[in-house]
């Protein structure tokens, strides 16, 4: 553990990286960074690899899931999105939890240390995918220099995103730069699907997008009866779907369970700690998608490059797939195939079993993360119980104890943990097959994403009206 703690500390003097501010940085400040680094990454969403000729619009020739999880659009300097910094800190996360890697993250050194091996691990993980999708041939056929600045391209560009993701979490932005871009991609997303301009060959229902198709095809008296169910393309039945998606994962952020608690030295005190429905909230699904996001990826790069007469065994079960003109193969078997959401309703029937295997391993990977999440993220009773403890506080006709409070505690919290990772995967799996604007996955993201940035909006609010509250808060 010495070692690699000199290790680790070595490199990181080298790295570069965003200060702390010296000074508070008031609300409007936080709220100028994070719109600047939100613009930076959008427009570098926008903008091609130098190189690269293929161009696909959103929502077409892209696996959803990869943008979605990973913030990416394949192509463009965010080809590699946020994908090199989520795998780096799920490996870090799962070292940690299994006792490889033994840090105290409630020590100020600790954080520093896991901080600096996330960033060391990403830029890694950046090499390696970068270098993975140029000499696959992932890009198409290019000359070896041309290779060679779409490998800088890409490397340069997930760099900075991993410094506009440093700014926001170092006290210059609000929250998390990786929830930011998801969140983003995600509404951008569902805004492509209602508006988008493009009329896709072979529909015959006008516009891809729903409200522009709705106006074309009311306003040429065809009538909405065309646009009920359009396959892959947005449909009603996706709006409907979208919209009771949204009310029932709002419904579920706001249903929690309140213990009645009490300070210890004054017995007139009472209070409620609430414990969420959604315990561990969206972790479980971003760590099942990065799972599933890294199958499809890597098992494509080798069946582009290794196995396209689809000859080798051992990669036909890791995944058979065919060419399409976006550029990005489409599984057609193999464990890539089954970690795909089949996405329509005609697929779904057509092929049953895929859809039952994506929904299981949906559940059963959402429900492991949750129950590994609660150990390894501070979630379990007995930190509860420890922080009750420590702020002087007491659960009603209990002993004060650590102990006690914590089985107390884990009464609810084992229940809302097992219930939470198997919702938020059946939630993230089936509504995918009704053709879910932005994806179910994506929806699942962003409210709550959205609804962690309207607690710190609260709460930089209340800090900036009363510090003294700030400094109790530790803000």
């Amino acid at each position: 553990m010495a070692g690699f703690r000199n290790i680790i500390e070595a490199m990181a003097r080298v790295l570069p990286e965003v200060r702390k501010p010296v000074k508070r940085v008031s609300l409007t400040e936080k709220l100028v960074w994070t719109f600047l680094a939100l613009a930076v990454y959008v427009f570098m969403s926008e903008t091609w690899l130098y190189g690269y000729t293929t161009k696909t619009t959103p929502g077409q020739g892209s696996q959803l899931l990869l943008s979605i999880v990973f913030a990416s659009r394949v192509g463009t300097l965010t080809t590699l999105g946020i994908g090199p910094i989520v795998t780096a800190g799920l490996i870090l996360q799962l070292l940690q939890g299994a006792g490889i890697i033994k840090l105290d993250l409630s020590k100020p050194e600790d954080r520093a240390l896991f901080t600096s091996a996330s960033k060391i691990f990403t830029i890694g993980m950046t090499l390696f995918q970068a270098g993975a999708y140029v000499a696959t041939g992932y890009f198409g056929v290019v000359d070896p220099i041309l290779a060679a600045l779409i490998f800088l391209q890409l490397v340069g560009a997930t760099m900075v995103i991993m410094l506009l993701d440093e700014l926001v979490q170092k006290g210059w932005g609000l929250g998390s730069g990786i929830s930011l871009f998801i969140a983003a991609g995600v509404a951008l997303s569902i805004v492509w699907s209602l508006l988008s301009p493009i009329e896709p060959l072979g529909a015959g229902t006008g516009f891809q997008g729903l409200l522009l198709a709705l106006i074309q095809s009311i306003g040429g008296g065809k009538g909405i009866e065309g646009l009920v169910y359009r396959g892959q393309f947005p449909d009603l039945i996706g709006l409907a779907s979208t919209i009771s998606v949204l009310v029932a994962i709002i419904y579920l952020e706001s249903t929690k369970i309140e213990i009645p608690i009490s300070y210890a030295k004054y017995s007139g005190y009472r209070a409620k700690y609430p414990i969420k429905l959604l315990y561990v909230s969206n972790v479980p699904v971003i760590f099942a998608s990065t799972i599933f996001a890294n199958i499809y990826y890597i098992s494509s790069l080798l069946w582009n490059n290794y196995n396209r007469n689809d000859t080798n065994f051992f990669l036909n079960l890791l995944g058979r797939f065919t060419a399409t003109e976006g550029g990005q193969p489409q599984p057609l078997n193999g464990l890539a195939f089954y970690t795909t959401s089949p996405r329509t309703l005609q697929s779904v029937v057509d092929d049953p079993v895929r859809a039952l295997v994506y929904l299981a391993f949906m559940v059963v990977l959402s429900l492991a993360f949750s129950i590994l999440w609660v150990e390894i993220g501070g979630l379990s009773s007995f930190k509860v119980a420890q922080q009750l403890v420590d702020a002087g506080m007491q659960v009603p006709g209990f002993r004060r104890s650590e102990g006690i409070i914590a089985k107390v505690v884990d009464r609810y919290i084992s229940v809302v943990t097992v219930l939470g990772g198997i919702l938020i995967g059946l939630i993230a799996g089936l509504a995918d097959f009704f053709n879910v604007f932005g994806s179910g996955i994506g929806i699942l993201l962003m409210v709550g994403i959205l609804y962690q940035y309207y607690e710190l909006l609260v709460r930089e609010r209340v800090t900036e009206m009363y510090p003294a509250l700030g400094r109790i808060l530790g803000s």
